[in-house]
């Protein structure tokens, strides 16, 4: 026994595979994962196997040369999971190769992840303090008396099968680890994602990661990258015959809405292409959400949506210092549980949600990644249809997101960037431009060509927060009487901005007699990342309102709580939903109140005004919050609000199926370009993107 104990190889294998475990058992505490769980054990299955490999390698050279490799393996793989636990930090995703170009963003807000880094993800480095004293040290000392009689006294029989024993264990413990993740005995009842799916396509990081760890997620995702898997070649492992979510509404005559889908049949039946004809089969059986009292309310106004940068419920909750904000959304519609789910490319995922109303892809910047793909039944392209004039705007350059390129895919006649707009920018982490400039400059481009149908996307309130900036500071001494933390000051500041920006909006519209005739829906991509949750939950606190939010927390997702607001002049008070939403209900709600002559079925939204609206928010991961719960994917859990009705297990995963084809569905849309296919398929059959027959007009 003390033979197999001072064996270098066998000394190796059990020092790397403390480094190993032991680091990825530490992140999985930071993440909250549950340690005593079927995804602690493929961790420590496949540590066992990492390490024997690479010290199996190694021991095929001198001591030196593999306490170099040891060394190294100490430095790195410590680091690997200390970079994916800043990816996490800030943008609440592990990264991978499929999302790699999102990962310049955390390298240009590295002083902002830096500062609001929690401390306890530093301890990763013990492992690597730990390893390199043992192995430049502890290590020579165990090894000194076997110097120079490694396998000198054996025959060749015997160093055959000393040799051999190492890759049967090797091959057992691969076995043993494949098992698990084919095997429905070593999964959650309640997950619906097939282990063995996430395997070969890890779409989902954050579960990947649960499952598998951060080594084999980043082994199993650049797998699936150089191997082409996508959604298409994982659907076999999906049964989705529970789902249920597809009920038809019993409505009277007046809000019927009726789609004629014979060119969609005739479509369909001269298709070949078994992923076509599958997504025909899927949303032709989706349910219509019929029209309701809200139903044309905004017909033949103008109507601008605009993004807002990093924007949380932070913007709606003092009068005195964000009077505009709260002006609209007090005054107009205002969502009072809506969620903008982060993900790895949450501004220009989440840009992509609101503008065409599908589920993105979190692998991807599916944006950026799919720009090529034509979306008829987008905003812009729908109003455009309508006879609406429509453009696009943005105060900074192509550096992060394509938008010249797939705003005139979405339906954009002109899009305007910052040069194009003759605005003054600065190079990353430096000064954002302001979007009270944005709007005066694109004024005369859009205002007298009415009807108009305009996207903004503002930039003013984007990290960083910890250095000094012009509109970072300019406000500042609103809050001097405060003892806020200076990074929530200048994201405070930067918030000024953009209230001053919406009310140079509302000036320019009034000014040229429009403001009546023009409705602005208005959305956050996401909470100011790169803000601690003490500075977030300090000003929370201090202007009253009723909850806190933890980045990390598995137990509810109120930290993606953002406003969203649908506001015109005309309206005579306002209206509040209480429904649980996220962004991507946005765009049905605004089709229905413009009766636009829309099919819902090709929508993952639903108008929330609608007998069909599910009040629940849902998240990339698949998690989901309501009323009475909050179920967080990863893990399976499900964490019940105080006083909340308990779901059963069978309507749990009918719930969770629900989602995870949603998702899927419009995934395999994106990928296969589906909507220009349907789209040009209509109009060769005459459809002529006539869907809907409102039978009071018909009387």
């Amino acid at each position: 026994m003390k033979k197999i104990f001072t064996n270098r190889l066998v000394l190796s294998t059990l020092s790397l595979f403390i480094i190993t475990f032991g680091s990825e058992l530490l992140v999985r505490v930071l993440v909250d994962n549950p340690i005593l769980s079927y995804g602690t054990l493929r961790i420590c299955i496949s540590s066992l196997f990492i390490s024997l490999i690479w010290s199996y390698i190694f021991h095929f050279f001198n001591v030196i040369v593999q306490r170099v490799a040891n060394v190294i393996y100490a430095i790195v793989v410590p680091l690997v999971m200390f970079i994916e636990l800043c990816c996490y930090k800030s943008l609440s995703f592990f990264m991978g190769l499929g999302n790699a170009e999102q990962g310049g963003k955390v390298v240009d807000y590295i002083k902002d992840i830096i500062a609001a880094l929690p401390k306890t993800y530093y301890l990763v480095f013990l492992f690597t303090l730990l390893g390199i004293i043992y192995f430049i040290f502890i290590e020579r000392l165990i090894l000194k008396k076997q110097k120079g009689k490694r396998l000198n006294s054996l025959n060749k029989a015997q160093v055959i099968y000393l040799k051999a024993i190492p890759l049967f264990i090797i091959l057992i413990l691969i076995g043993f680890h494949y098992i698990t993740i084919r095997s429905d005995k070593f999964q959650s009842k309640l997950q619906v994602d097939p282990t063995y799916a996430i395997w070969l396509y890890p779409k989902n990081a954050n579960m990947s990661v649960s499952n598998f760890g951060v080594l084999m997620y980043l082994y199993s995702d650049t797998k699936s990258m150089i191997m082409n898997v996508s959604e298409d070649d994982i659907a076999y492992l999906y049964n989705f015959d529970d789902v249920t979510s597809n009920n038809k509404e019993e409505v009277s005559e007046d809000y019927k809405r009726e789609i004629d889908d014979t060119a969609w049949k005739k479509l369909d039946a001269e298709t070949s292409d078994e992923t076509y004809k599958t997504l025909n089969k899927y949303f032709m059986n989706r349910n219509i959400s019929q029209k309701n009292d809200m139903t044309g309310i905004f017909k033949g106004k103008n109507v601008i949506v605009m993004l807002m940068e990093s924007v949380n419920e932070i913007a709606i909750l003092n009068k005195d210092e964000f009077p505009t904000l709260y002006k609209l959304y007090h005054e107009g519609i205002s969502f009072r549980n809506n969620f903008s789910p982060q993900n790895n490319c949450s501004t220009g995922n989440n840009e992509m949600t609101v503008n065409t109303s599908l589920f993105t892809i979190n692998k991807t910047c599916t944006a950026n990644y799919y720009s090529n793909n034509t979306y008829p039944q987008a905003y812009l392209s729908m109003f455009k249809d309508m006879g609406y004039s429509t453009s696009a705007y943005h105060d900074y350059t192509q550096q992060y997101y394509y938008r010249a390129k797939y705003f005139p895919k979405w339906g954009a006649e002109k899009y305007y960037g910052v040069d194009d707009l003759g605005m003054a920018w600065n190079s990353v982490y430096q000064e954002w431009p302001s979007d009270k400039t944005m709007f005066e400059s694109a004024k005369s481009k859009y205002m007298s060509n009415q009807p108009f149908a305009v996207y903004f996307a503002g930039v003013t309130t984007h990290r960083p927060y910890v250095v000094a900036s012009e509109f970072g500071d300019k406000y500042t001494y609103m809050w001097d009487n405060t003892d806020y933390p200076i990074a929530l000051k200048r994201y405070l500041s930067k918030m000024k901005e953009l209230d001053l920006a919406l009310e140079e909006l509302l000036k320019e519209l009034d000014s040229e007699g429009i403001l009546d005739d023009t409705v602005i829906a208005l959305f956050g991509d996401h909470y100011p990342y790169d803000l601690t949750n003490s500075d977030i939950n300090t000003y929370l606190k201090a202007n009253g309102a009723n909850y806190t939010v933890n980045g990390t927390s598995t137990t509810n997702r109120d930290v993606d709580r953002t406003p969203m607001i649908i506001y015109n002049s005309s309206l005579e008070e306002g209206i509040v939903v209480e429904d649980y939403t996220t962004i991507i209900d946005l765009l049905p709600t605004l089709y229905n109140m413009f009766d636009v002559n829309y099919d819902p079925r090709l929508y993952m939204g639903t108008d929330v005004f609608s007998k069909s609206h599910t009040s629940r928010a849902y998240f990339v991961d698949g998690s989901w919050q309501d009323a009475n719960a909050y179920y967080y994917a990863p893990n399976s859990k499900i964490n019940y609000f105080q006083g909340a009705k308990e779901y059963t297990a069978s309507e749990l995963r009918s719930i969770n199926l629900e989602i995870t084809q949603r998702q899927s569905m419009s995934a395999s849309a994106i990928t296969s370009n589906y909507f220009n296919y349907l789209g040009e398929g209509l109009k060769k059959y005459s459809y002529l993107n006539n869907t809907t027959t409102d039978n009071k007009e018909e009387e």
